[in-house]
Parts: structure tokens; C-alpha cells; sequence
């Protein structure tokens, strides 16, 4: 079955219509023949309880991508509100690794020092989407220290100020199982 063609969208007009989506920022940490390699992203997300899993997608050509491969394994730093600077400086592109935020866990795992959540995985799968790979992770450890989380919004960083609260027993509520 042929697929209808798709309207040309430009990058940039794409971008700012993801934009609306806020999100939290994360770290993905990979470390391959002693060298780390790490790279701030957003695109994160928890796939399964049972088994635990979780699904990041690393740019293609990436210093991290080569690593994760490498390796078979990576940590997720989800960063706290006070983190800006550490986003920022994961992100800047061929810059030296930012080892100065970092600390190592008993597991060996790398991660960001003062994040508001770990989650250190063995790669489960990888898959090619688009110019970015889809990295499924096994997740075999966690830290949770909680707190503000760091949230991104139409290319600014900020944070949450909650307005609502979701009712003990509401469907919506992410402690419910099954969900809808």
C-alpha cells in the first residue's frame, strides 16, 4: 500500500510546534575504554513495569551513541531544577565531557551528582529512527532523591508551580496499574 506524500514542513516551524510539549531534562552517561560520554536530552520516556524498561533516543553520529553501543549500557540523570548549567553544558556540542558534575555508583555506573532521579540500564534493543537511534534500556538500578524537577518549554528552561493535584483512586493517577 502506498503512502500519501507528506507536506514539506520546515525544520524550524516543526521544532517551535514540539516546543509546546513541555518536558523534564535528562543526562544520558555512557562510558566505553574508560572514556564517558554524555549528551543532555529530552526525549525519555518509562515504557514497562514489568520488566522495567525505558526508551531515550540519542542522536545519530553522537560520541554517546557510539558509547551506549559500545558499552551496552548508560545511566539517565534526570535533572533537578538547579540544573541548568549542567543541561547546558551536556548539550553544547564537541565540547569535552562535563566530569566535574558527575559521580560514580556502587553499581559503576557514571551519573549526574545531585539529580532528582537515576536509571542506570542495560541496552535492551536499539532501533533506528529517523537521524536518532532508539535506545531501550533494562533498568537494573535507580537513585531517587526527588525535588524540583528541571523542565523544558519552548526552547527555555523553568520549572513546575503545581495547580492541581490528581485525587487518591483518579484513573489518571500513575500509581493505578493498567491505566485506561
Amino acid at each position: 500500500m502506498s503512502q500519501p506524500s507528506a507536506p514539506s514542513i520546515p525544520v524550524r516551524v516543526y521544532r517551535d510546534c514540539a516546543g509546546e510539549f513541555a518536558t523534564g531534562v535528562t543526562v544520558v552517561i555512557a562510558e566505553h575504554d574508560g572514556e564517558a560520554q554524555g549528551m543532555t536530552l529530552n526525549a525519555f520516556t518509562s515504557i514497562s513495569l514489568e520488566p522495567l524498561l525505558v526508551l531515550v533516543a540519542v542522536g545519530r553520529g553522537s560520541r554517546t551513541l557510539t558509547a551506549v553501543r559500545s558499552s551496552g549500557r548508560f545511566s539517565i540523570s534526570v535533572l533537578s531544577r538547579q540544573q541548568r548549567d549542567v543541561a547546558i553544558d551536556f548539550a553544547t556540542p564537541g565540547a569535552p565531557f562535563p566530569g566535574r558534575y558527575t559521580k560514580r555508583m556502587a553499581d559503576d555506573f557514571l551519573v549526574v551528582a545531585g539529580a532528582s532521579a537515576t536509571h542506570q540500564c542495560l541496552v535492551q534493543a536499539l532501533d533506528p529512527a529517523g537521524d536518532h537511534e532508539l535506545v531501550l534500556g533494562r533498568v537494573v538500578g535507580i537513585t531517587h532523591g526527588g525535588g524540583e524537577p528541571l523542565i523544558f518549554y519552548r526552547g527555555r528552561f523553568g520549572g513546575v508551580d503545581p495547580d492541581a493535584v490528581v485525587p487518591p483512586g483518579h484513573p489518571i493517577a500513575l500509581y493505578e496499574g493498567a491505566g485506561w
